[in-house]
């Protein structure tokens, strides 16, 4: 199976917290996790990120506060824009990740991206499997620390969803 997964970080916006995105691309399509991070140092670093809704993840050296998921399945893209080290992909109504690459990952990503799309041609009609991965967006009970890689796995591998008409709505190409 093919599988990219990174992590970019976004420079501070202020102070000492910034924003780190993880990604894994897969067999699947493309996935992303946004999360406030800030470095662990000290007791009152910790106190404060712990007042401000920042939890200790266990085995890193930073403070984090997750921002949210994406999902978007090969068959449910409609857009695809590269541009400087930066990949903007866009599918079912409303869903757009943004791609940070590295200079060293960028031709691997658009590379997959190019090959992924091809072999899996767009599915206009609503689809229950993309409609799972919008609720799997908007689950609130996210494990800080957890990896995104171990959210798929345990998504792919999880029950069913109950799925409302306005979220199956959502997976229709125009």
């Amino acid at each position: 199976m093919d599988e990219i997964i990174w992590t970019a970080e976004l420079p501070p916006e202020k102070g000492s917290w910034y924003t780190a995105v993880d990604y894994v691309i897969n067999d699947l399509g493309i996935f992303a996790k946004i999360e406030k991070r800030s470095k662990k140092s000290g007791t009152t670093a910790q106190l404060w990120g712990f007042r401000a809704g920042k939890n200790k993840v266990k085995g890193a050296d930073y403070l984090a506060q997750i921002q949210g998921r994406k999902a978007l399945l090969w068959q449910k893209i409609t857009e695809v824009i590269c541009g400087d080290q930066q990949i903007i992909v866009r599918g079912n109504r409303q869903t757009e990740i943004i791609l940070f690459c590295t200079p060293e990952n960028f031709s691997d990503v658009s590379d997959m991206i190019q090959r992924m799309t091809t072999s899996h041609p767009a599915e206009k009609g609503a689809s229950r499997e993309a409609a799972c991965w919008l609720c799997w967006e908007q689950d609130e009970d996210w494990e800080t620390g957890e990896s995104l890689d171990a959210m798929i796995e345990a998504e792919r591998n999880g029950g069913k969803r109950f799925i409302e008409d306005d979220i199956l709505e959502e997976t229709i190409l125009s």
